[in-house]
């Protein structure tokens, strides 16, 4: 168990080294067999294994309406405060390996006596879509540590355990990854891309499992390669004491000097493979790296606990 917890260790060494810019190649893809939470939840029928990279499953698996998330479909958020969050994309990408720079933001809004949220997408600099799009974007469960890696900021934000191997279904919203903006609300398919709409399920509540304000976007080439990524801040609310408490301070480019902890009644999504295999080493390490150094070895020993 020693070796495996010193592998997981040195695993997540090379998360936390690895930032900004630094993202290019990607990581080689790894063959995930067992269950994951917030990845695959559940195993599908016949099953032998699918090819996931930077922690998330490259290619979906067959369109599957009928499937439900182990804790049930997603519930519409209400009662949310008055608040407004964004997320500024950095100057620089985390990989460079597409020769254009992704820039924007997407700002996310609630007000008072009504349900959701207004989402706001202002993106722009994709390179060609023929050759890596169509381009996703998430919000995803850990924020970007201060090195800008978009890789530690693990899955998507997930608190109904679907996972993503079943394609999310945009005509019943609610089964999907609340996370999963792409998935609901549809790809990027232009640049510049601009988008507004309403998410009905992300939420300004800091005690809701769906609060998104302290953590990140990522945007994905199509076979998941992380371009970029930047962390949400409170920009403006209807506390001022709770502003100036909860905004998280940010780097010249983009990139989170905070601490990366959950909050709220937020699910943890850890892994829940049965072995440390090279299947399951990107999500503990990609979570060791956002708990810093530190925390690594206690954290890598209780993964495999």
């Amino acid at each position: 168990m020693f070796a495996q917890v010193v592998a997981i260790g040195l695993f997540a060494t090379m998360a936390l080294a690895q930032g900004e810019g630094l993202g290019y190649p990607p990581p080689p893809a790894q063959t995930l067999t067992h269950t994951m939470s917030g990845v695959l939840p559940v195993l599908p029928p016949g099953f032998t294994g699918v090819a996931v990279e930077e922690g998330a499953i490259i290619y979906d698996g067959p369109s599957n309406t009928s499937f439900m998330p182990v804790y049930g479909p997603a519930t519409t958020a209400s009662n949310l405060p008055a608040a407004t969050y964004q997320a500024l994309l950095p100057s620089t990408n985390f990989d460079n390996g597409t020769g254009s720079t992704v820039i924007g933001n997407i700002t996310i809004s609630s007000s008072p006596g009504t349900p959701g949220v207004m989402v706001s997408v202002d993106f722009s600099g994709f390179p060609s879509e023929e050759l890596y799009g169509p381009f996703v974007y998430h919000i995803h469960t850990l924020p970007v540590p201060s090195n800008g890696n978009c890789t530690a900021t693990m899955g998507h934000l997930d608190p109904t355990d679907r996972g993503e191997y079943y394609p999310c279904n945009a005509a019943a919203p609610d089964t999907c990854q609340v996370g999963d903006l792409s998935g609901k609300h549809g790809n990027i398919t232009a640049s510049p891309f601009k988008s507004n709409y309403t998410d009905q399920f992300l939420s300004t509540n800091l005690n809701s499992s769906a609060f998104f304000g302290d953590l990140s976007v990522v945007i994905h080439t199509e076979n998941t390669t992380r371009i970029t990524c930047a962390n949400f801040t409170l920009v403006e609310s209807s506390n001022s004491a709770n502003a100036s408490s909860t905004s998280n301070t940010t780097s010249p480019t983009g990139a989170a000097t905070g601490t990366a902890t959950a909050s709220g009644g937020r699910t943890s999504m850890t892994g829940t493979a049965t072995s440390a295999t090279s299947s399951t080493y990107t999500a503990a390490a990609t979570q060791l790296a956002g708990y810093g150094v530190v925390g690594l070895i206690g954290a890598a020993a209780a993964f495999m606990l």
